[in-house]
């Protein structure tokens, strides 16, 4: 099956810490202060916080070494129109869900996670390849069916066959027509979730929407004995994840 293409931030240089990315619409510092009291509430060791001077992308290098089992470093970026992008270190991408979940209920604001991820597995010349994925997950601040919630679209592969669903309440910005395509994976595309996303002031794929402002919050965190400690090289090729392969055309 010919390969489609999938847009991901910066083409997959970062990745896997940019394949799955949190969004708060909150301004920069106050996403900070409401992170870093979370992670002492939870009685993480000697958290603290840090402005860099580096910009964006390469202040994403600043998580490195990416880790199993644990986050001891975490990174909040400026995004466009007053929000804040959430990035962590851990070893398989970011863990935007859980933090998003938690930013938008304690701060009172909407939240995101987005998730696209190439589909390589099966990739003539490839080791491992991964699963293909393009997820939206819109959080509120308060408690719906399913803990905070408002919306779920996602379209990914099993390990079998491609699946679809969307579950919760439809957004007025949702191209609801293109559920029903023929082909399950053209149901939710990484240019519908770029809509999506800009529909609410995101411009998630464009770098130049990121920065200028970012915050590192570091939290003393034990890596578990069988947990991982690896450079994003090393956890890219560990992962099979070729850089800039998700921007070639099909086939």
């Amino acid at each position: 099956m010919a390969r489609s293409v999938v847009q991901t931030l910066l083409d997959d240089r970062f990745a896997p810490i940019t394949s799955s990315i949190g969004y708060a619409r909150l301004g920069l510092d106050d996403a900070v202060g409401a992170l870093a009291s979370w992670r002492r509430s939870i009685g993480q060791r000697s958290v603290s916080v840090e402005e860099i001077a580096d910009r964006f992308p390469e202040c994403l290098h600043r998580l490195e070494p990416l880790t199993g089992g644990v986050r001891p470093r975490e990174l909040l970026v400026d995004a466009s129109n007053g929000w804040t992008a959430y990035f962590d270190c851990s070893l398989r991408g970011t863990d935007a869900v859980s933090t998003i979940g938690y930013l938008t209920q304690a701060a009172g604001c909407i939240g995101l996670a987005v998730r696209t991820v190439p589909h390589t597995a099966g990739e003539a010349g490839l080791r491992h390849g991964r699963l293909g994925a393009v997820q939206f997950e819109m959080f509120g601040p308060f408690k719906t069916d399913f803990l905070n919630y408002i919306r779920t679209v996602h379209v990914s592969f099993d390990g079998s066959r491609w699946v679809f669903d969307a579950v919760g309440t439809p957004q007025d910005f949702e191209e609801i027509d293109s559920y029903q395509a023929p082909r399950v994976r053209d149901r939710f595309t990484s240019e519908m979730l770029e809509r999506y996303c800009k529909a609410l002031g995101l411009d998630v794929f464009n770098s130049d929407a990121y920065g200028p402002r970012a915050v590192l919050v570091r939290s003393q965190a034990d890596v578990p004995r069988t947990g991982k400690v690896m450079t994003l090289h090393e956890v890219q090729r560990w992962l099979g994840i070729e850089p800039q392969m998700a921007a070639k055309p099909p086939g």
